[in-house]
C-alpha cells in the first residue's frame, strides 16, 4: 500500500473506512473465487487485500 494510501484513508470519517472495509471484504471473497475457478495467476492480491483490510480495521479501532 503506497503511502498516499494509507494518508488518503486515515483523513476518512468513521462510516467510510467501514464502508470500504465492507467492500475490501467483497474484494477478497471474489477474488477466491477467481483462485478457485482458475481466473487468477496472480495470487499476491490476497496479501495486498489482507493488508488493506488490516490497516482500514485500525483505523477504525483507533478512531472508534
Amino acid at each position: 500500500m503506497k503511502k498516499t494510501a494509507k494518508i488518503a484513508y486515515s483523513e476518512k470519517s468513521l462510516a467510510e473506512l467501514q464502508k470500504l472495509l465492507a467492500e475490501s471484504g467483497k474484494k477478497l471473497v471474489e477474488t477466491r473465487t477467481k483462485l478457485i475457478t482458475g481466473n487468477l495467476k496472480d495470487t499476491s492480491v490476497f496479501k495486498k487485500i489482507k493488508y488493506e483490510i488490516a490497516y482500514i480495521s485500525t483505523l477504525i479501532k483507533k478512531n472508534g
